[in-house]
C-alpha cells in the first residue's frame, strides 16, 4: 500500500493527504446541508471519481457516511458521538471565559448553539443574586423567538435564512406568518449590522437580555448575560457587550485548529556521518 503524504521539503511535519482529503469530504457533505453526489465531491476536491468513490465506501462501511436511495452521499450516524463528545469538551473549556464574564457583570451567562430552527443552551454560569435569570439546559426552543436565537439565525447565510423563515410560524396565532416573518427578517439584518442584540422580555418577563456571536465556530453559537432590567438598565449596554465580545473572542480560541508544528531543521552533516532529522520537541 502507497502511503501519499506532502511534506515541507524535508524533516518537517508531513501530512498525510489521504486524510485531509477525507476530513475534507466530510466537511462538504456537512456544508451541503443535505446529500452530495460522486461527481460533486469529485469536482470539488480535484480527485479522480474513482478515488472520490473508494473513500466514500469506506466512511460508508465504517458508519461515518450513509448512501442514499438516490445513490447520493450523507452524514453517517457514528458522527454523532464523535460531535456531542466534542461539544462537551468544548463547553467544559468555555466554563472559565463565562466565570469570568460573571464575575464582571454579575448576571448569568450562557452559551447557546443552533440545532436546525431550534436554540439549544449547552452551559449556563448563575448569577450570584437571588433573583437571576434561569434558562432550561439542552432543551430545544424556536431560535426565531428569543434575541438569542435571532443573533444565531444572523449567522446564517440569506438563502438558509430564507428557509429556516420559511418554516418558522409566529407565536400569536392572531398574526399572520408572512407579517411575522417579515419584522423577524428586518430585526436580524439590524443585529447583523449592529454585531450583537439586545431584548427585554423575549424569553423572561422583566429580564433583559444581551447577546453577541461566537465567530469562528463552525457553526451558529452565541454568549448571552441576562438578569433584571433594574440590574441591567441602559447605562449597562456598552459595558455588557464589550464583556461579552471578549469573553466570546476567548470561547473563539477553543475552536480554532491547533497550529502545525514549526519544522525543525536537519542537523548538518559531519564527515562521515549522515544527515538526519532530530526527534521534535514538544
Amino acid at each position: 500500500m502507497t502511503r501519499e503524504t506532502g511534506s515541507d521539503g524535508g524533516c518537517g511535519m508531513q501530512h498525510v493527504r489521504s486524510v485531509e482529503r477525507a476530513f475534507a469530504v466530510l466537511e462538504h457533505m456537512a456544508d451541503s446541508g443535505g446529500s452530495v453526489t460522486v461527481s460533486q465531491l469529485s469536482k470539488s476536491l480535484g480527485v479522480s471519481m474513482a478515488g472520490t468513490y473508494r473513500m466514500l465506501r469506506t466512511m460508508v462501511t465504517l458508519g461515518y457516511g450513509r448512501q442514499l436511495s438516490d445513490r447520493s452521499y450523507t452524514l453517517g450516524a457514528r458522527l454523532i458521538r464523535l460531535g456531542e463528545g466534542a461539544i462537551g469538551q468544548h463547553m467544559s473549556a468555555a466554563r472559565p471565559a463565562l466565570a469570568s464574564a460573571v464575575l464582571q457583570l454579575g448576571e448569568t451567562a450562557t452559551l447557546a448553539m443552533l440545532d436546525g430552527d431550534t436554540i439549544v443552551y449547552t452551559l449556563q454560569v448563575q448569577s450570584p443574586h437571588a433573583l437571576r435569570s434561569n434558562v432550561e439546559i439542552r432543551t430545544p426552543a424556536p431560535a426565531h423567538e428569543t434575541g438569542a436565537g435571532r443573533v444565531l439565525l444572523a449567522q446564517l447565510t440569506d438563502d438558509q435564512l430564507r428557509q429556516s423563515l420559511a418554516r418558522a410560524r409566529s407565536p400569536n396565532p392572531r398574526t399572520s406568518d408572512g407579517a411575522y416573518n417579515q419584522r423577524i427578517d428586518s430585526t436580524i439584518r439590524q443585529i447583523r449590522a449592529a454585531g450583537y442584540s439586545i431584548d427585554e422580555g423575549d424569553h423572561e418577563l422583566g429580564m433583559r437580555c444581551y447577546t453577541v456571536p461566537i465567530p469562528g465556530a463552525g457553526r451558529p453559537f452565541v454568549i448571552s448575560v441576562a438578569g433584571p432590567i433594574e440590574r441591567l438598565g441602559n447605562g449597562s449596554e456598552g459595558r455588557a457587550i464589550t464583556v461579552l465580545r471578549e469573553t466570546a473572542e476567548k470561547i473563539s480560541e477553543g475552536f480554532k485548529p491547533a497550529p502545525s508544528p514549526k519544522a525543525i531543521r536537519p542537523q548538518p552533516r559531519g564527515p562521515g556521518v549522515p544527515g538526519r532529522c532530530p526527534v521534535e520537541q514538544p
